[in-house]
């Protein structure tokens, strides 16, 4: 905590800075960025000796609430987006008549999102964060658009990218313009208060759900507005001062920062890597150069680009002094990349079990689905607060949230399918530990960033986050239609062939229906499709349990995977070690000051003379 004379601020003539006391102060200055020798740091992490008090707030000026009204907005858009459309996935890859393509329909957008994440961060650190800001904001308002108005499922997927864009640019955006303006110590208090904007959005699975009794293509026009009002604050409100990454670089010099090579290789190696690992067991078997190709090619291509990186690149996206203590730092990604992971069954998953199990119509399906938006929501907020309150021990609250999503998750597997009631304590508890570890770790990592890569961190976090999603739908998808498919086998098809009167069954016929039933309960199917024979008495009785019976076998598989996850993330969480020395009154970017031009140093240290 900074005293009342760190107010009081004064600069010599060589750019050292003066106590309140009148006594030079030793600084270790680093050049920040390299080959720019108007930019300095302190012990390689806090900017100092640009003319700036960087000990005092931000004044609460109507530019700062624009500020933070508009970077919460950000924050809320890049969440509710999949809180919405997650959700209704199946029914709309159904009401589009391709019920095949709905891992695409889910990864679309989160494949976007991790692809574009590396290029924003460092792009934003160097050029400025509102144009891309608000270009963020314009590409979800297009994916809205898309996604309301497409005639097709191509057509949707291409909404997804859009909106999956939109999201990364403004939660990432959202995350390092708060971290910026307001002191290290209160930065995880702050991310209550932008967290607070999605309050709105928490029943959003009951939105979408009620929504889609009318047509789901209301959700773009909820999702495009949105975004509009997002746009209008960050637009008037926003004005921060210039990057200190650029100072003295002209617009040819900036660009030849930006590391076209390595970003390409990451980009082309996660979408060829990902793009395997979807079509693996679902469009093309494991086995065949389809998939094994991509999934090898894939990471040749990120092992290349980290090569490259790290030995040629001049400039790379990630520079080496992002990590400046490297235990919590790599321990906060590993936490991240397994909450991430554990998110998508939660969110993607218990949707689907709510109408294959539990049998629930669309307007079921949002109320027992309130609890994803209200208990993330609850987590991170409940998180955010507690970091703030015991900053010494952010890796024991860490560590708490850990061991509740995993223990909740792996409690998951108890539910029984006659009742409902049963899923409810573990699920609120998962929601709420994978709520508590994802936005904090990605607020509290900023603070032992240097400041000038605050967007690269929040960047790296939020690919990291993005690619765990995608990988972990890969995986949960696969294992799930694959037990599904044995059980089915195992108990369906015999139910089927001894009690629905209708000869000339197919396996087609079977495979459409276990499809559909990830939609449609087994009664609305069976109204839906007379011709399968399925609204008899004795089908109801033997093929109906058959069905729930395949999909309770899928879906306890599921939580059994997130098992390992979340130890791997309690492990990393409690390696972490404390970070309290960071939490200090330090303001990265002030708002209502502007730099100055120190002048050229000849030495790494400033001299201390009383």
């Amino acid at each position: 905590m900074s005293d009342s004379s760190d107010h009081d601020v004064r600069y010599s003539p060589t750019g050292e800075k003066i106590n309140g006391d009148g006594q030079l102060e030793v600084i270790r200055t680093i050049s920040r960025v390299p080959g720019n020798s108007n930019y300095y740091e302190k012990n390689g992490l806090r900017t100092e000796g640009d003319g700036v008090d960087h000990s005092a707030p931000n004044k609460i000026s109507l530019s700062f609430v624009l500020t933070v009204t508009g970077a919460a907005i950000g924050l809320a858009a890049s969440q509710i987006y999949p809180l919405l459309y997650l959700t209704v996935a199946t029914p709309i890859a159904t009401a589009l008549g391709h019920p095949e393509l709905y891992i695409w329909m889910l990864t679309a957008g989160i494949l976007a999102m991790g692809a574009v994440a590396p290029f924003v961060g460092p792009l934003s650190d160097l050029l400025g964060r509102k144009k891309i800001f608000l270009f963020g904001f314009v590409c979800g308002i297009l994916g809205s658009i898309v996604c309301a108005a497409t005639p097709n499922a191509a057509g949707f997927i291409a909404g997804q990218v859009f909106l999956g864009l939109g999201a990364v640019i403004c939660e990432l955006i959202a995350i390092a313009v708060i971290a910026e303006v307001v002191p290290t110590e209160k930065r995880a208090i702050w991310a209550v208060v932008a967290l607070s904007a999605i309050i709105p959005w928490a029943p959003g699975t009951l939105y979408a759900n009620y929504m889609l009794d009318s047509t789901w293509r209301w959700i773009g026009l909820a999702l495009g507005l949105w975004n509009a009002i997002g746009f209008a604050a960050v637009l008037f409100g926003y004005n921060p001062p210039a990057r200190v990454n650029a100072r003295g670089l002209s617009k040819r010099e900036m660009i030849k920062r930006i590391d076209f090579v390595g970003g390409g290789l990451i980009i082309a190696g996660l979408l060829i890597f990902l793009y395997g690992l979807n079509s693996g067991g679902i469009s093309h078997p494991w086995k065949s150069s389809h998939v094994l190709v991509p999934i090898i090619l894939g990471p040749c291509l990120m092992i290349a680009a980290g090569l490259y990186e790290f030995f040629l690149a001049p400039y790379p996206l990630f520079p080496r002094r992002i990590i400046h203590d490297a235990r919590p730092f790599f321990c906060m990604l590993a936490v991240i990349f397994a909450a991430g992971i554990n998110y998508i069954p939660l969110v993607s998953f218990w949707p689907i079990e709510t109408i294959a199990i539990f049998q629930s119509t669309h307007a079921e399906v949002g109320v027992r689905c309130i609890v994803i938006g209200v208990c993330i929501l609850g987590g991170a907020m409940v998180s955010a607060v507690l970091l703030g309150l015991f900053k010494k021990h952010v890796h024991f609250v860490m560590l708490g949230f850990c061991i509740m999503q995993t223990v909740a998750c792996a409690c998951l597997v108890l539910i029984r399918p006659d009742n409902i009631k049963t899923a409810w304590a573990p699920l609120v508890f998962a929601l709420f530990g994978v709520g508590g570890v994802l936005v904090p770790n990605q607020v509290i990592i900023t603070v032992i960033t240097p400041d000038d890569l605050i967007g690269s961190v929040t960047a790296l976090t939020v690919g990291l986050r993005a690619q765990a999603q995608v990988v972990g739908l890969a995986i949960f998808y696969n294992q799930l239609i694959n037990q599904v498919t044995k059980s089915t086998y195992k108990y369906v098809v015999p139910a089927w062939l001894s009690n629905v009167p209708v000869t000339g069954t197919t396996v087609a016929d079977i495979t459409f229906t276990m499809n559909t039933l990830s939609a449609l309960p087994f009664d609305t199917l069976a109204r839906e499709y007379p011709s399968f024979g399925l609204n008899t008495a004795k089908a109801m009785e033997f093929v109906k349990p058959a069905c729930i019976h395949a999909f309770d076998d899928g879906f306890k598989l599921v939580w059994y995977i997130t098992i390992a996850f979340g130890v791997f993330a309690c492990i990393a969480s409690a390696c972490m070690g404390s970070v309290s020395k960071y939490l200090d009154g330090h303001v990265a970017v002030r708002m209502d000051e502007k730099a100055v031009k120190p002048p050229p140093r000849s030495r790494p240290e400033s001299i201390s003379m009383a």
